[in-house]
Formats: C-alpha cells, structure tokens, sequence
C-alpha cells in the first residue's frame, strides 16, 4: 500500500512537470520570435531579447532533468501486478541463487516475504527449532543441529581433516590442496583451498608435512608410485584417481586394483 502511494505521489509530481515543461517551450519560443524580429542595429535592445530567449531556454532543460529524474523514481517503484507475485513464489529459488541478486536483494527479499522467525532450543535432541511466519500466513517449521562448544562457521569437517592427515603422508600442502579442489571439497568457507591454507589446516591439528624420508620408511606409496613398483601401466589402473592411497604390503597387483 505505501508502495503505492509513493507510485501516485510521483506520477502527479510528473504530470504537474510535464505542465510546466508545456508552458517553458512556448515561452522559450515566444522569446525566440521576438529575438528574430528585433532590429539587429538596436544592439541593447537585441541583447536582451537574446537574455530573455537563453532563460527560457535554461527553464526548459531545468524541467525536462527533473522529468527525467521522476520518470526514474517512477520505474523503480513500480508496483508489480498480483499475477507477477504469485509467479515469484515458483521463481524464489531461481531469483535467490541469481549471481545479480546481491546481499541488499536478498535482504529485501526477506523483508517483504518473512513477518518474523521463532527461535527455540531443544536441549533433548540439542536442535535448534525455527518457526517461519511468513506474511501469507504460512507457517514453515526448521530444525538446525545446535552449534557445539568451540565450533564455529568456519569450523573444517572431520572427513576433510583425516583425509588431509592421510594425504599428508605422500603429498605436499600444494599436491594436497589441488587433490582437495579436484576433489570439489571447498574450505569451511566455500573457497578453493590453497598451500597456505592446507599449511594452516595442518598446524591446528596437529598435523606434520610431508617428509619424504618418512614416506619411504612408512611404506605409503601415492597411484603413480604404486603403479610404478608393480610395473602396471598407470592408465590401466582401477583405482579412482591420483588421490588414492595404497600401504605398501606383499599383496599382489591384482589385489591392489591394477
């Protein structure tokens, strides 16, 4: 409704401007005729005429920039037809994950579909309940798993962590971050991962680098290095990817997928 009344509120404004932009022209050629029709030998005379005609002129561009200006507030507060909403409901997805639909978009979005969320904590299940009151009346109920002590949003998932602490054992931080990325494993903040990063990963758990020395003297062996030692060719192999890992053992090939 206020929507609406700022629509009206402009488009009176405009039409009161394009009134005076009507009576600006004729009085800009009105000043016009009588410049041409001046004595070009009366040079006083000529000249003011000629100061009347450029003020009419001023006045015209004047209200032909503030049309402009309220023919743009008039566009963006177009109210959208009832058909144009019911169709957003089938679109919300769409409109949401919209590269163009910045932060402040979905902000507003939220605004004008949410009257408010109800927020509970179930301590049984350690859940946490949400009640969505959106403003067509519909009630949507959530469920989220309560935060634990110490984590946060940037908190890395468990698999992530054990995978890089087995990586670590054949792999550098930069081998391990490209097997990460191929592997469409972001970071807990949905970046690509990096070598300073895996570096980073590595130093809150405790993690050691990959040493080559205790590589050998372990016995791990990466795709490429095992298919090397049972003198396999690599594109032959069964396993998934350079990423796989074998423990060297007295197995044989066969057993080990190639």
């Amino acid at each position: 409704m206020a929507t609406q009344q700022q629509a009206q509120a402009h488009s009176e404004v405009l039409d009161c401007l394009r009134r005076d932009l009507e009576a600006a022209r004729y009085r800009a050629q009105r000043a016009e005729r009588q410049y041409e029709a001046s004595d070009p030998e009366n040079r006083l005379v000529t000249q003011e005429l000629e100061r009347r005609w450029n003020s009419a002129l001023e006045e015209v561009r004047k209200i032909e920039s503030r049309i402009a200006a309220e023919s743009e507030c008039i566009q963006a507060t177009t109210v959208g037809t009832v058909d144009e909403f019911k169709d957003l409901a089938s679109d919300l997805e769409a409109l949401w994950n919209d590269p163009q639909a910045d932060e402040r978009t979905k902000k507003r979005l939220l605004r004008a579909l949410i009257r408010e969320v109800v927020v509970d904590i179930d301590e049984e299940t350690s859940e946490v309940v949400l009640v969505i009151h959106w403003k067509g009346g519909v009630h949507t109920p959530l469920r989220l798993p309560r935060r634990r002590r110490g984590e946060s949003g940037g908190h890395t998932s468990k698999d992530i962590v054990s995978a890089v602490r087995v990586l670590s054992r054949i792999y550098s931080d930069e081998m391990i971050a490209g097997v990460l990325n191929r592997a469409k494993l972001p970071t807990a903040r949905g970046n690509y991962w990096t070598r300073s990063l895996v570096a980073s990963l590595r130093a809150n758990h405790g993690i050691s680098c990959h040493d080559a020395q205790r590589q050998a003297a372990e016995g791990w062996l990466n795709l490429t290095q095992a298919a090397r030692v049972v003198g396999y060719p690599i594109g032959h192999c069964a396993l998934p990817s350079n990423a796989a890992i074998l423990r060297q053992s007295g197995r044989s090939p066969a057993d080990r997928g190639c």
